[in-house]
């Protein structure tokens, strides 16, 4: 009988390792550069280990980013460089993969189905935000978390004030007719210095309900601990009362409350009426078609985490990392009344078991990934929900599906298109080869509002540009190949480049503004969310110093004669083919020697 008990054991927890992913996936990253630099901490300012060569492999420590301390301002991998020896190598010049050779697509883009959407959707707000600091729903609106891969009030998701309200309102309904709030949940609330006694929104009465008596002496002890006021302590004892297997975390942000406010108002906007705008320069400020600037009172009231410690809105402050307990049944409850209630019929699945496998996926909640398509896309949907063919700026696009509006930057010509476009990754694969003609109606709205939820955001992820290697090699004049950057013009620095792509991250590790770029070098683009990366190729400067002599003269001539160890790399071939007919032979060393007399 124990024998018997024992494998039925055994085989409970392989199923239950499969569906949780209990064994810890291997991470492997190959440079994508020459040199290499590895450091011994996650920033420019450690000490170089050692240089690490072009398409060499090594294991990462964890496939999460180490926030930086000092350039790589997109993170740092920290991976095995020996057995037992481990250092930290800028993000930008490593791919990864899992260890079995299973390559990565990050976010599966082009989005071509609504699944691909949803789950390549969720991997992206798992990484940059979920597993970088900001995961909750309110830390997602309001990055105040100093611990962060982002600094505090930076790379935010939306714009929408009463986003994080609406999505926390969504997920308890969800939960409340699941018996979920009987869970040990798990909470992460803000903590601000200087915070005054209350605030309240514009025309509304204060509401206090707090229980003052300290009932539970060993929960007490929990919230000092925690270094929770008293203020957030007399709320937290009512909700303690029903809910006694909660758990509250007290985030200490070391901010200043007055001045956050004022750092938030900047990048919040509303719907609603005047006497939630900011009208201190005599009108309404339009932040996007139909959403206004929040004044400092409104902003305030939705900052002050107080606000929300009841059960209807806490769910805002819930660690949102993945859980078994969020089941198909569970997600179904938020995607009834709405187009997400039954089949994607272009997946053949019901969207229910499309949300669960995302969570699975990205490690993230697949309740908050429905509330959040639920208050992204509404509750009929809308243009990034139908794949239907639209033009922007010139192009003309179709089939693509874009759930959580990522990419949909307000400050863009139609957000919503914006969005679409970043969800085709750059993929020629979506373009329409008809005749393009000018678009119609960029104004309309993301969403259709759903009656259920308070309010709905139509735009979020404010500081993306749309990245696409047209946009680097246009506003450049160069061109790729076998990826490399070409048709350079020699004695071009690193800030020449940065001046002609001024709304993008343009990098080389431990080149300057002020250096000449030389052949061999990596080259990075990023807009924050991708980024693309090209090995430089300068005309003649086959040795990859910034300069075309002799050596450069010897190198080709040695190539052409065979000569042993004369081999080029590509980058090396490109720049020795100077007469651009695709072969390198006598011309081309003529040339550089001419170059040289000239000079």
């Amino acid at each position: 009988m124990f024998k018997n008990n024992f494998i039925n054991i055994i085989l409970l927890l392989f199923v239950w390792c499969n569906i949780s992913i209990c064994h810890a996936l291997e991470y492997r990253g190959v440079v994508s550069g020459t040199d290499v630099n590895l450091r011994s901490g996650p920033g420019t300012n450690y000490e170089k280990i050692k240089s690490l060569t072009n398409n060499n492999t090594y294991k990462l420590v964890s496939s999460n980013k180490v926030k930086s301390e000092a350039g790589c301002a997109s993170g740092w991998y920290e991976i095995y460089y020996e057995a037992d020896k481990t250092g930290f190598v800028c993000s930008n010049y490593l791919n990864i993969s899992l260890v079995d050779g299973t390559v990565l697509d990050k976010y599966d883009r082009p989005w071509t189905t609504p699944k691909k959407a949803i789950i390549g959707g969720a991997k992206f707000i798992s990484e940059k935000y979920i597993n970088a600091g900001q995961n909750t729903s309110y830390l997602k609106k309001f990055n105040v978390n100093p611990n962060a891969l982002a600094n505090v009030y930076n790379h935010q998701y939306m714009a929408n004030l009463q986003a994080p309200y609406s999505e926390a309102y969504s997920s308890y309904k969800s939960y409340l007719a699941n018996n979920l709030l009987t869970l040990p949940l798990e909470f992460t609330i803000p903590v601000f210095e200087q915070m005054p006694e209350y605030t309240v929104l514009p025309g509304k009465t204060y509401q206090n309900e707090c229980l003052n008596e300290v009932k539970d002496v060993q929960f007490e002890q929990l919230l000092d601990e925690q270094g929770f006021p008293e203020s957030y302590k007399c709320k937290l004892r009512l909700i303690h009362e029903n809910y006694p297997n909660w758990t509250f975390k007290a985030l200490q942000t070391t901010l200043d409350f007055h001045k956050s406010v004022i750092a938030e108002q900047a990048v919040s906007s509303i719907q609603g009426g005047d006497i939630y705008y900011d009208l201190s320069s005599g009108s309404k400020i339009e932040t996007e078609n139909g959403w206004y600037k929040a004044n400092y009172e409104t902003v305030a009231y939705y900052l002050d985490p107080r606000n929300f410690l009841i059960p209807e809105r806490i769910l805002m402050f819930e660690n949102l990392a993945y859980s078994l307990n969020y089941t198909e049944a569970v997600v179904q409850t938020i995607l009834n009344g709405t187009f997400m209630e039954g089949y994607s019929f272009i997946d053949n699945e019901l969207y229910a078991s499309i949300f669960v496998e995302a969570g699975t996926l990205a490690n993230t909640s697949s309740v908050y990934l429905a509330s959040l398509a639920r208050q992204e896309s509404g509750t009929n949907g809308g243009r990034a929900t139908t794949g239907a063919e639209f033009t922007y700026q010139g192009f003309t696009y179709v089939g693509l599906y874009n759930y959580y509006n990522i990419g949909a930057s307000s400050s863009a010509e139609s957000p919503v298109l914006a969005g679409l476009v970043w969800a085709s990754g750059g993929s020629s694969d979506v373009l329409v080869t008809s005749p393009i003609t000018p678009p119609t109606n960029d104004n309309e709205n993301i969403e259709t509002p759903d009656d259920n939820d308070d309010n709905n955001n139509n735009f979020n992820e404010e500081t993306l540009p749309v990245l696409t290697e047209s946009m680097i090699l246009n506003s450049i004049n160069a061109t790729s190949n076998n990826g490399c950057l070409t048709n350079l013009t020699l004695g071009t620095t690193l800030g020449d480049i940065k001046k002609k792509l001024s709304n993008l991250t343009v990098s080389i590790e431990g080149v300057n503004d002020t250096d000449t770029i030389k052949t061999n070098q990596l080259i990075t683009f990023s807009d924050g969310v991708t980024s693309i990366s090209y090995t430089i190729v300068v005309s003649g400067d086959v040795d990859g110093n910034g300069v075309v002599g002799a050596t450069d003269y010897v190198k080709i001539k040695n190539y052409i004669m065979e000569k042993p160890g004369s081999e080029l790399s590509v980058a090396e071939s490109l720049a020795a083919d100077v007469d651009k007919n695709g072969e390198i032979g006598a011309t081309d060393y003529v040339l550089i020697k001419k170059s040289i007399m000239e000079g």
